[in-house]
């Protein structure tokens, strides 16, 4: 991401060396005037492509009595100068981005970035080629259907015409905001990406992000004087194509491990979308954003760096005040050992930083390692220490802050701390519910039962194997329980990861993945934290099927209870069958 700045800078510098430079060949002298465009435009690159969706066609006269031409503008926002783009120009209006196809290379000489471009689109043909909807010539058909290629560069000077100095400065937007007029910008995606709006993303420049490659420091970019697809995937395993060329300046170079983000022209391939960089400094993986090089808190003030994942550092100063849900000044804030709320801390770039517009938030998830260890309340020696955490970068407390950190073992560090790594594999530290088991050590509380019924949980055995049946169906009819099946203390002290799994069955399915659940509390306590069960079992039978792996990791290090809860009313009372508990740790 701090790349961004530098290529900005870069191309400022280019525009101030070279003078008046621009597109048009007797621009070449300097002390000449800058080009300024004898037609303007009529029309947004959004309202020609949907006039001329899912169609091949020369385009002709926008008022056929007037012979007005269809006349657009836009900046550009590509460029060949590293070789990954080849024979294609494209141009982004408020609206909308299109791709223009011809026969010539080296275009970025003439075409700078946030070059504005004034377009007579009368005359030209506007078509598809594999998908994407562009600006060429017509070519060999595909499939039967007629395809684009190249036009002559010379038909392109006809039609084209420069207008003022480019301007490379670009603005991050949302898909969902107002994109604006006056500057190239840049989308932020993240996968996967809709196929709901083709004429709006098509041949845009965008950036997405959280994202790695799948070949990641196993090969090269691209084979020599080829051009292929990579992958980028995210953490949920959405994948997206990236071209390379191995024409390209960076052909060679190996592919970067690492989560970060990557920019460039968004094409459209065969109904799947693809991205294609312009070049090697829009891959933005390793480097910032890694655990090596985490972001500043300076960096995370930027709101272009809002929604990206990765490692942030900065020094403790202090944390947010007790029923403060929006920082707006230092008021807000206790600078200072003296916590009032282990949630939250207050980071700087600077430790002796003071000023609240400089801070941003870090959460401190509940029932995390993070929390145990950063947290000031209970740890106020951590006052001025530096901090590097895991996560996502948001907004909390009305500030920007670290969001949605797993805070656990390997996703933080704190100065001074050392934490021994968890053991390589688990291993089972309590095993319950044992279908072979004719008596069990659970409890049952009923919370509350209604009339005619006595009882929800109990010890049942079928077919030689046994099983805890929770039900409320009594007398041929639902009634209203809410009861809990406890286990004995289950101890996880000097265990850094823990998890439970465990078998289940339940043939009539009304109330039970609404009413039903799995649920946990600390030694000590009175209430119960709920947990999802990843997998309910398939209705309509009795089989047993595994629940899925539930992540305790968040009582680690203490002493718990684990429970089965069963709620039930009038519209129905499900038999839910368990057996086979097993909690793992290490």
């Amino acid at each position: 991401m701090k790349n961004r700045d530098n290529i900005i800078r870069i191309a400022g510098a280019l525009v101030l060396a070279g003078g008046l430079w621009s597109c048009q060949a007797d621009m070449d002298a300097p002390g000449l005037e800058v080009p300024e465009a004898t037609i303007q435009a009529n029309t947004t690159i959004a309202e020609l492509k949907t006039l001329y969706e899912n169609k091949t066609s020369l385009v002709g006269f926008k008022d056929e009595a007037t012979k007005e031409h269809f006349i657009i503008h836009g900046r550009v926002v590509s460029s060949d100068a590293s070789g990954n783009i080849d024979q294609n120009l494209v141009i982004q209006d408020e609206t909308a981005a299109l791709t223009f196809s011809m026969r010539e290379r080296n275009l970025y000489t003439r075409y700078r970035l946030g070059q504005e471009v004034v377009v007579d689109m009368t005359g030209l043909y506007i078509g598809y080629y594999r998908g994407l909807q562009q600006v060429g010539a017509p070519g060999d058909p595909y499939n039967g259907l007629p395809q684009l290629g190249f036009m002559t560069y010379d038909y392109w000077l006809d039609h084209a015409q420069c207008n003022g100095l480019p301007d490379p400065a670009m603005q991050l937007v949302n898909v969902d905001q107002t994109w604006p007029a006056d500057k190239i910008y840049c989308l932020k995606l993240t996968l996967p990406i809709s196929n709901s709006d083709l004429v709006k993303m098509q041949s845009q420049l965008v950036e997405v992000r959280n994202v790695h490659f799948v070949q990641a420091g196993k090969t090269t970019y691209a084979p020599r004087q080829e051009t292929v697809s990579r992958y980028l995937k995210n953490e949920a395993g959405d994948s997206l194509a990236v071209r390379l060329s191995g024409y390209s300046n960076f052909y060679n170079d190996t592919i970067p491990e690492g989560t970060g983000c990557v920019r460039g022209i968004l094409g459209y391939f065969n109904d799947s979308w693809q991205i294609t960089p312009r070049d090697r400094n829009d891959i933005m993986i390793g480097g910032a954003g890694s655990e090596k090089e985490p972001y500043s808190v300076t960096d995370i003030l930027n709101p272009d760096y809002e929604g990206v994942q990765g490692w942030t550092a900065g020094y403790i100063v202090g944390s947010v005040k007790a029923g403060v849900s929006n920082v707006t000044g230092n008021d807000d804030i206790i600078f200072g050992k003296d916590a009032e709320l282990d949630n939250n801390l207050v980071i700087a770039a600077d430790k002796e930083c003071r000023d609240w517009s400089q801070c941003a938030v870090v959460e401190l998830p509940q029932r995390t390692l993070l929390r145990n260890y950063a947290n000031l309340l209970d740890h106020p020696d951590n006052y001025l220490k530096k901090i590097s955490v895991q996560g996502t970068i948001g907004k909390d407390l009305g500030r920007p802050a670290i969001t949605e950190c797993a805070g656990k073992y390997g996703t933080f560090s704190l100065e001074g701390l050392v934490i021994n790594p968890p053991a390589a594999d688990y291993s089972t530290v309590y095993f319950g519910l044992d279908q072979n088991a004719t008596s069990i050590d659970w409890t049952f509380d009923n919370v509350e039962l209604s009339s005619g019924v006595s009882y929800v949980w109990n010890w049942k055995v079928y077919d030689g194997a046994y099983y805890l049946n929770g039900s409320a169906y009594v007398g041929g009819s639902p009634k209203k329980a809410l009861a809990y099946a406890i286990s004995p203390m289950i101890d996880l002290k000097d265990k850094l990861e823990a998890r439970v799994h465990f078998s289940h069955a339940a043939r009539f399915q009304t109330t039970l993945r609404t009413l039903c659940g799995f649920a946990v509390r600390e030694e000590g306590q009175a209430s119960w934290t709920e947990l999802p069960i990843p997998t309910w079992p398939t209705a309509g039978s009795w089989t047993f099927v595994d629940s899925g792996f539930i992540d305790l990791s968040g009582f680690a290090g203490k002493k718990i209870q684990i429970a089965f809860k069963y709620g039930s009313d009038t519209n129905g009372a499900d038999t839910w069958e368990i057996r086979n508990v097993t909690v793992e740790a290490r």
